[in-house]
Parts: C-alpha cells; structure tokens; sequence
C-alpha cells in the first residue's frame, strides 16, 4: 500500500509523497486535475494507494469529491489527532509542508475514515450548517435585545430596536429550513426518528456527519465522536472541574445534540440503546 499526505488550505494544498518530497498544487479543479496527472505519471495504482487530508471545514470538499469520484480511496483525518502528533515531537514545527508529512504518517498508523459522501449529503450538510448558522444568529439577537432593555430602564424614550423584527424573521427561515429537512427524510432518518428525542433535525444531522455508523465499535465513541462526552479531569484521587460536555466536535452535530441535553430525558441513552439493537 503506498500512501499519500495532502495539507489543505484555501489556495493550495501541499502534497507529501514521500518522508522528503513535498510538492504544492492549487486547490481548484485544474489543480487537482495537476495532481491526478502526477499520479498517474509516478504509476501510483488506485487499488494501492490511500490519499489522507485533515477534515478542514470546507477546504477539502473539492479534493475529496473529485478524486473519489475518480476512484481514489480519500481518507479524511481528524485535525486533533494531526496536531497531537506534531506536539509530541521535540522541535514542534509547524508549517504547511510539516503537516502534509505528519498528515501522511499518521495516514500509515490507519487513523481517519473513508470519504462516502454522496452530493446528496453535501447538500444536507449545507443545509445543516445554513440552519445552525440562523440558530447562533438567533440566540445573538436575544442577547442583544436582554441588553437593550436595560438601556429602556435608563430612559423614557422608546428605543426603536430591530432585532425584535429580525428573529420574527429568522424564526420563519427556521421553520420553512424545517420543512426542507422532513422533505430529505431517507429511509435511516425515518428510523432514527423513532428514538425518543430525536426529530427532523438531530437525524438529518446524524445521517449527514457519522456516515457508516458502524465505523464505531462502541456508542461511546460515537458520543465521543459527537462532542457530547463529559470533560474528566482527574488525578489519584482528586478531581478537578466540573464535568462539562467536551464540545470537540463539528459544530453543526454539536449545536443540534447539545441544546437536547437540555432536556429532562437525554437522548443519549436512548441512541445508545438504538445503536447496540442495530
């Protein structure tokens, strides 16, 4: 098996090939097409060869849907495990070409998992983050307005806010976002809304974020995988801190999962349950 490092950034992304060669390519679709062309001129077999990349937001989406679409094996790495990595090293470089290399490596120990997203997982993922994005604009709007009414306490005069307007108007976009999502409903998100707790939005963002469930061997490291495991911090026998949900995560998951903690019956005990029977 040979094995392939890519560090991507907006521009461009560095591709290791080996413990030395680092070679630079544009993150664009005539870049890409550059790479492909290398790959095919250094003999590299597709039945042979992983290509691994950090999961950077949106950068890697480009790489990974073309060159899977082509028939390479794309594994996407955790960027944690890529900067614990570099840490445990002596020197702690850190630049573009350090992490193509270490990207590699740790591609080598098999870490990361196997880029399956389909277009219409794309397309629920940009949907997903779309809703969380007017949940968090949301919640600003009310922090702002709970200011506001303590200026009002200081004057007679009304103070003519718009914010009041603005949530009237994101509370429509959220419940017309809502609609869409039932409208996506696959045959997994229909059954995960089976589970107490869990509706249109928690099971799109299931199905669209894990992928092959059964790449967890365990529903703790799904939990874990979530951002929604306790903090431990814990030493002999003293214990230091409180136990909050560590939140190391993608932000979409975590902000549709962490506002069900809230509620009285969690959810995570019922997922558990779910996933153990299935």
């Amino acid at each position: 098996m040979q094995y392939i490092g890519i560090d991507v950034s907006k521009d461009d992304f560095h591709v290791a090939w080996n413990d030395e060669k680092v070679q630079i390519f544009a993150n664009s679709k005539e870049g890409i097409s550059s790479f492909e062309d290398s790959l095919h001129h250094l003999q590299y077999d597709r039945q042979a060869t992983q290509i691994g990349l950090e999961s950077t937001g949106i950068y890697h989406l480009l790489s990974s849907v073309l060159l899977t679409d082509h028939g390479w094996a794309v594994v996407v790495i955790n960027p944690y495990i890529t900067s614990k990595a570099i840490k445990s090293s002596l020197r702690q470089v850190k630049n573009d070409r350090k992490d193509a290399l270490v990207i590699r490596k740790v591609l080598m120990l098999g870490e990361g998992y196997l880029f399956t997203d389909t277009p219409e997982i794309l397309r629920l993922k940009a949907l997903l983050r779309e809703y969380t994005s007017l949940t968090k604009m949301k919640a600003k709007c009310k922090n702002i307005i709970s200011i506001q009414n303590k200026y009002q306490q200081t004057t007679d005069e009304a103070l003519d806010s718009v914010f009041p307007q603005l949530i009237d108007s994101l509370n429509e976009n959220l419940k017309q976002m809502k609609k869409r999502l039932q409208k996506t409903n696959s045959e997994e998100q229909k059954l995960l809304q089976t589970i107490p707790g869990i509706g249109p939005v928690c099971s799109s963002a299931l199905v669209a974020f894990i992928g092959n469930v059964h790449r967890f061997d365990h529903p703790k490291k799904l939990v874990a995988y979530l951002g929604l495991d306790c903090r431990v911090h814990q030493s002999g026998t003293s214990i230091n801190g409180k136990g909050f949900i560590t939140k190391r995560g993608n932000p979409v998951p975590v902000v549709c999962f962490s506002m069900r903690l809230m509620w009285p019956d969690s959810i995570i005990p019922n997922l558990k349950c779910f996933l153990r029977k299935n």
